[in-house]
């Protein structure tokens, strides 16, 4: 099956990937991965790209779409998860049209549990991976973690997840309508939301 995984950081989409890569050996792609991949090449891109994520600021929609297109086609397998790749209409019309018969989970979050989780979150900023607060080194390379520009504070993550409101859940809908989502409650513990994901994927 062909996945998408879709909602706010931090309601738990990274984690459940993981679980399913593990116990049902899923192919996880991730969006920032691919960026990653791409400064870690040394190719022409990577200056511009890292300049881009140092930043947190948005990658411009050329630059994500040829990212896209490249990562679908090299990962049309039975089973993947793509993480963080359709999150507005540009991202939807790719994946219709490259990967038609794709499926949504949708990580059902409500926004205050999404805030207080994003209000804790620390970061590695050499390998962008995120942490939570009582981390204070990222234990794969000792890297001090730091908190984020873009959920520094309470303003900072309303205004992001206001932005996830209007943009993503919109195209949530749309797929709604196409009989693509597949919603679980990201509201549990990461037992009970897996063991979700396991009835509604037809996994057990």
């Amino acid at each position: 099956m062909k996945l998408v995984f879709t909602w706010i950081q931090w309601c738990g989409k990274w984690t459940q990937a993981r679980l399913l890569v593990e116990k049902y050996w899923y192919t996880l792609v991730e969006m920032w991965g691919e960026f990653r991949k791409i400064i870690a090449s040394g190719s022409e891109l990577w200056l511009k790209l890292k300049e881009i994520m140092d930043t947190w600021a948005q990658v411009p929609w050329e630059l994500g779409i040829a990212v896209m297109e490249e990562a679908i086609l090299k990962n049309d397998t039975e089973n993947v998860i793509f993480d963080a790749f359709v999150r507005n209409e540009r991202n939807k019309e790719i994946f219709d049209r490259l990967l038609p018969d794709y499926k949504v989970l949708f990580f059902n979050l409500s926004v205050e549990k999404a805030k207080a989780r994003l209000i804790w979150r620390m970061y590695d900023p050499v390998s962008w991976e995120t942490f939570p607060a009582w981390t204070k080194l990222n234990p794969k390379n000792s890297v001090e973690l730091v908190k984020r520009d873009d959920d520094k504070d309470e303003a900072a993550i309303l205004k992001r997840i206001s932005e996830f409101e209007n943009k993503t859940l919109a195209i949530v809908e749309i797929q709604k309508q196409e009989w693509r989502i597949i919603e679980v409650n990201a509201d549990q513990s990461i037992n009970e939301v897996f063991h979700e994901i396991e009835e509604k994927l037809w996994l057990k």
